[in-house]
């Protein structure tokens, strides 16, 4: 994808009332996506969202676009790659939701096709889940997986140490941009991910703050591109709740530790288990037997449909 085409999806984000969807429907408008730029007045009566005003501003994009040329081909000559929503390289599986325009990315995005398997845990995991799960990451690791989380404190950091020191792939999902490391004590952290072929990504442009939003879509981007989710601990309530009620929208296989390792916070890992889908799991086989039962279950649904 042609890095004028990507400033363009960009530009047209930066319109009132134009969002990825709508930027990526008006993009694939016309045979040459340029021709947006002088777009004719029927554009109004093809899409709904597209009025005067917006028309004005569609037309006028020139500058903007010239703009984010500039900025996108600073970007990558720092290392950052674009992945523009039409590229083979872009997963399909977040392509058909949730389907930013756009990905910023360091690293090794040779990954976002691999099997991966996202983990997601209460920043207040204790000792005992932090081991366990940088143990089952470590063994996932070793039998192939990438592991995916979101970059934070307790149980998604043990997950990216697991995979680490077993040369496994990692992939830290930020809902910061990839130049703002969040937390800042992580920096470390994501320095190593990316010096051993693993990989750091984000929707958001690269020098973005925090932002409250940016964390549930960065919850999306994680289950879009697990093939199943681990959840370590939970007290029922934040980041890590609001991710397993994403990760039952993309139907995703749903796991576990154990009852019996005495993980906490746990109170929201009670209610987790209560599905009739959650699975226990205490090693890497486990989560391999229950995936290949699915994956068996549902060639065989496929063939009888």
């Amino acid at each position: 994808m042609k890095l004028k085409n990507k400033a363009l999806l960009a530009a047209l984000t930066d319109i009132s009332g134009i969002g990825d969807a709508r930027a990526y429907e008006l993009y694939n408008y016309f045979d040459d996506p340029r021709d947006l730029l002088s777009a004719p007045a029927s554009l109004t009566d093809k899409y709904h969202y597209v009025d005067e005003t917006t028309l004005t501003d569609i037309r006028s994009l020139e500058d903007e676009v010239e703009g984010y040329i500039d900025r996108f081909g600073a970007y990558e000559s720092n290392g950052i790659t674009i992945l523009g929503i039409t590229e083979d390289r872009y997963p399909e599986a977040v392509r058909a939701g949730p389907a930013p325009v756009l990905l910023y990315a360091k690293g090794n995005v040779g990954l976002l096709i691999e099997d991966a398997i996202g983990v997601s845990g209460s920043r207040e995991t204790n000792e005992t889940g932090q081991q366990w799960i940088e143990s089952l990451s470590a063994e996932l690791g070793e039998n192939g997986y990438t592991l995916v989380s979101g970059g934070a404190r307790g149980a998604d950091t043990a997950a990216h140490r697991g995979a680490l020191g077993t040369d496994g792939s990692t992939i830290a999902v930020l809902g910061t941009g990839v130049n703002v490391a969040y937390p800042p004590e992580n920096q470390s952290l994501f320095d190593q991910i990316i010096d051993t072929s693993g990989l750091i990504l984000s929707m958001r442009p690269p020098d973005a703050d925090p932002a409250r939003h940016a964390f549930l879509d960065r919850n999306e981007l994680i289950a879009a591109l697990s093939d199943g989710m681990i959840f370590v601990a939970t007290d029922g309530n934040g980041g890590t709740m609001a991710q397993y009620k994403i990760a039952l929208k993309h139907d995703r296989p749903i796991f576990v530790p154990p009852t019996d390792l005495n993980i906490a916070p746990n109170d929201g890992l009670a209610t987790i288990r209560e599905a009739d889908t959650t699975k226990s799991i205490s090693t890497a086989s486990d989560l391999q037997n229950t995936l290949a039962t699915r994956d068996a279950e549902q060639k065989n649904l496929d063939e009888w449909t």
